[in-house]
């Protein structure tokens, strides 16, 4: 596991290493840098399993600005952070940081933070892989690449977000008249969503599961994924669909 500690100040990156150290033990295959400021963080071109930033280093806010630019950069770094300045959850809200670490707290409350931090590092690096094909190529496909999967004939189709559909097709060649991109599974859709319940999807109708991280609004019997794609909610799906999204939008 690969792991940052960004903070302009020596003495609390080394107390943040000795604590990470003691909750993760000894024989843990974990490599740990540190870094003075987010520009020297940024400048590595490095990619981590978990950053812990402090806010306020040598700017105001430096590390919510680190933080926005490593989610548009490094999707799956997990981000913390670790400051002694209590900010209004306003000044957080577009990051959605995993924890919010306070320096001035006792050394168990610290560590408890940082175990639940690790837990989901060690939860996100087993986040399964999905084969899916097209009449040319087989492609391994993240969750993140995908809006939601749907049952055809004896498989499924999966629908793609359109960065990956540009990914694949490249820019100019990925399809523009329509809003989605599909490629096969052999699996069924049962088999997904066993593979993917604990990681975001979840049944729209008995005929498919949806990736509720890309969902951008819910009315009576819809929803709509963030390209635009409007998707029915069965009404016996209805309130177990409800209630999935309340806790992922609550965090």
């Amino acid at each position: 596991m690969k792991i940052a500690i960004c903070d302009d100040c020596a003495s609390d990156r080394k107390k943040l290493a000795d604590l990470i150290r003691e909750c993760i033990g000894p024989s843990a295959d974990v490599c740990m840098d540190e870094f003075p400021n987010g520009q020297a963080l940024l400048e590595q071109r490095r990619e981590y399993d978990v950053v812990f930033l402090d806010i306020r280093m040598d700017k105001e806010q430096e590390g919510i600005d680190t933080a926005v630019y490593l989610q548009q950069n490094d999707e799956n770094a997990l981000l913390v952070f670790y400051t002694a300045y209590d900010y209004p959850a306003s000044c957080i809200a577009n990051v959605r940081p995993c924890q919010y670490l306070m320096k001035d707290r006792g050394t168990e409350d610290l560590k408890a933070g940082i175990q639940k931090v690790m837990k989901e590092a060690k939860r996100r690096k087993r986040i399964p892989h999905i084969l899916a094909f097209d009449k040319e190529k087989q492609y391994v496909l993240k969750t993140e690449d995908i809006l939601y999967i749907a049952i055809r004939d004896k498989g499924t189709d999966i629908y793609l977000t359109k960065e990956k559909a540009s990914e694949i097709c490249g820019p100019e060649q990925a399809p523009k008249e329509r809003k989605e991109f599909t490629l096969r599974s052999t699996m069924k859709l049962n088999e997904h969503y066993a593979k993917l319940e604990e990681y975001g999807f979840a049944y729209g109708k008995k005929s498919y599961i949806i990736n509720i991280h890309y969902v951008a609004s819910i009315t009576k019997d819809t929803v709509r994924l963030e390209d635009g794609t409007i998707l029915n909610i069965a009404r016996s799906r209805k309130k177990e669909f409800d209630s999935r999204c309340g806790r992922y939008w609550r965090g």
